[in-house]
């Protein structure tokens, strides 16, 4: 993966990324330093992926240790920085549910430090919020708008459905500069989280295992490629004048059943006749039952569209993971870390 947008205007741009190990934050990273960008990495203290995501741009890229919910160790990482990507979080679901107070003490408290710290901050520094489709609950149409109802249904989801309106708080209160962003599902190499559907069942079929369905398939998402996200990211921080103080949606429009994409992973990889999914049929608690985005707003106002189809994204995917098999060692650390069993 490249550069997704020009070159002139990350050139020597002081840039921070929070989450900067994670899937999405991890790509963004090493788009940012292609494109000429000072970049710095927040990562956390002790987090289980430690820096295995980035450590092939070894000292293109500063990294700083700290904890989003430390407010001295943010104030100090903002100080002088142009271009804020807040993308630290806990995304796990499950994790959420069983505990939600970390959950919230990450997700919203570490956003109002953030928020304070730009505030105080002298170089008045833009930010880029990563939200979630989560936001909009149990969606009451399709496809969703940025203007549909905001509704929660895990502790996860009211944890970034607060962040995303405390963001939204400051832009109007404080005059923060910044945009929230809203995408879809993402797919993409460099995924430690095991309870997504890509790196779990792509992992599986590589390893020759059959893709294990915990509920019963019939679960509607919009699985977009994580280049696509990107460039996505990186267009509004470089057109400020347009995405200040907006909310935007990123996503492909087209729905896609869980099981439907466990048979295209199969197929692509040429295992249709000896694998098939196994659903499970469990209950999946927290999770939304059909979703997928309007990014018509964003099309309109940013001359922003996807670049791959599913097909093209998920043959990315089984390319990445089947040529780093040793990411295998990152998302059992990570699994081990959060307790989580895939099926």
């Amino acid at each position: 993966m490249g550069l997704t947008m020009g070159k002139n205007f990350w050139e020597g741009k002081r840039v921070l990324v929070t989450g900067a190990t994670g899937l999405i934050g991890s790509w963004l990273t090493e788009a940012l330093v292609n494109g000429g960008a000072s970049v710095t990495a927040f990562v956390k203290k002790g987090d289980p992926i430690g820096t295995d995501s980035i450590k092939h741009l070894g000292s293109k890229v500063r990294v700083q240790n700290g904890d989003i919910r430390n407010v001295e160790s943010i104030e100090t990482v903002i100080k002088n920085q142009e271009i804020v990507f807040h993308f630290a979080a806990i995304t796990q679901v499950i994790y959420s549910i069983l505990n939600p107070r970390e959950t919230i003490d990450v997700v919203v408290t570490g956003t109002l430090n953030i928020l304070d710290a730009m505030r105080d901050s002298a170089n008045d520094p833009f930010l880029v919020f990563a939200s979630t489709d989560k936001v909009y609950g149990e969606p009451q149409y399709f496809p969703i708008d940025e203007k549909h109802p905001l509704s929660s249904k895990s502790p996860y989801d009211a944890s970034k459905l607060a962040a995303d309106r405390l963001v939204y708080s400051y832009f109007t209160t404080y005059g923060i500069k910044g945009s929230i962003v809203r995408w879809s599902n993402t797919i993409g190499g460099r995924d430690s989280n095991i309870l997504r559907a890509c790196p779990d069942f792509i992992t599986s079929v590589l390893n020759g295992n059959a893709p294990v369905i915990r509920g019963n398939g019939e679960h509607i998402r919009d699985f977009m490629f994580v280049d696509d996200v990107v460039n996505a990211s990186m267009m509004v921080a470089e057109k400020q004048n347009k995405s200040k103080s907006e909310v935007f949606n990123f996503g492909t429009g087209k729905p896609t059943k869980v099981l439907d994409l466990a048979n295209m992973i199969i197929r692509l990889t040429g295992n249709e006749s000896k694998l098939k999914p196994v659903v499970l049929n469990k209950p999946t608690p927290g999770e939304i039952y059909k979703q997928y985005l309007s990014a018509e707003k964003a099309g309109k106002v940013l001359g922003w569209k996807p670049q791959h189809s599913l097909e093209e994204g998920l043959n990315k995917c089984i390319g990445w993971y089947s040529e780093n098999k040793w990411w295998m060692e990152v998302i059992e650390r990570v699994s081990k870390y959060y307790s989580i069993k895939s099926g």
